[in-house]
């Protein structure tokens, strides 16, 4: 094939010139050659002052792109494989349709070989309990359940059979952060490992923030990581239910998706007498999110106060008839 026989000297900086113009071959390895190197071409028109030469190079062996490079499996199966999963920090976290539970190994050893940067596979058979915790089952990889994760320059230690987190909501949780006023007291009504608490932390100068969370592995996790961020000025952790918490504060954030309506009068409750603003989450039926803003508005009158819905959001996809959305109100007394 055809190469730009060049200098040494210049090799990085001609490859590089190259390659941003898409002209050096990727799938071809470079090759050293009497003091020069030998830079494959996608094309000869190149214009440099550099000879051109013929050259047998081998061709790089390319990483596989999906699962469906790395496991044999019939061709009705294929269109069944994962397209998406959670990764966080180095574990890799995939939920397994019924009609593959028996390549659930070869799934687990090839997310490896896709993720040079994972150590773990775990399969993820759904949230239960009382904490609402993932049930995961070790596929591949180190034994473990525990990592850490960063997040806008935030980390995190995560144990995902102690306290449910998803790294889905990553966009969601700065959104919220950019709303947040110096100064204020907010209320993290279910913090979990502390992701909203700790990014407000960071990035705003608030008076005082509220950790709540009744999961007692969660709150020693959310504590551990309040210090590992160089926080625990602005954040106090508080385990308990957050319906007995008693504080007054400005914003609230209610991201416990299928509840946070039975705890919403104690949100209102802790805005006190003068305006405040709610993050409010909730997993719904797509046929019923067309009602939710009236259902939301009818709830909070009826608690006697005035409410103003600034933004109903699509969050992500739950499954194949829900959605995980997110309503900010601006609420103030009657």
């Amino acid at each position: 094939m055809k190469c730009l026989k060049v200098p040494k000297s210049v090799g990085e900086e001609v490859r590089k010139k190259l390659l941003h113009r898409s002209l050096l071959s990727t799938v071809h390895q470079i090759k050293a050659e009497d003091g020069h190197l030998l830079l494959p071409l996608t094309d000869d028109d190149v214009g440099m002052d550099y000879p051109i030469v013929e050259r047998d190079l081998k061709e790089l062996k390319q990483p596989p792109s999906s699962l469906a490079e790395l496991i044999d499996l019939p061709t009705e199966l294929l269109t069944e494989l994962p397209s998406s999963y959670d990764i966080i920090g180095d574990i890799v976290v995939v939920k397994i349709p019924d009609s593959l539970k028996s390549y659930r190994e070869d799934i687990g050893g090839s997310l490896l070989k896709l993720h040079k940067n994972a150590n773990v596979v775990l399969e993820d058979r759904g949230v239960e309990g009382d904490f609402r915790v993932r049930n995961v089952v070790h596929l591949a990889g180190e034994r473990r359940t525990s990592t850490v994760y960063k997040e806008h320059g935030a980390e995190f230690v995560i144990d995902l059979t102690k306290a449910y987190f998803s790294p889905r909501l990553a966009t969601e949780r700065m959104r919220v952060v950019e709303k947040v006023q110096p100064n204020e007291r907010i209320l993290d009504m279910f913090a979990g490992v502390g992701p909203y608490s700790i990014l407000i932390a960071r990035n705003v100068d608030v008076k005082k923030i509220y950790a709540v969370d009744i999961n007692p592995h969660a709150v020693t996790l959310l504590g551990e990581n309040i210090l590992r961020n160089s926080v625990e000025d602005k954040i106090e952790v508080i385990r308990a239910d957050a319906r007995d918490v008693k504080v007054k504060v400005e914003r609230v954030i209610m991201n416990l998706p299928h509840s946070a309506k039975d705890f919403l009068e104690h949100a209102l409750e802790s805005l006190g007498s003068d305006k405040g603003y709610i993050h409010y989450y909730e997993v719904i039926s797509t046929e019923d999110l067309e009602y939710l803003e009236e259902g939301l508005k009818d709830q909070i009158n009826k608690l006697g106060f005035h409410v103003k819905v600034d933004d109903i959001r699509e969050v992500r996809t739950y499954s194949a008839s829900k959605v995980h959305v997110a309503v900010d109100l601006e609420v103030s007394p009657l």
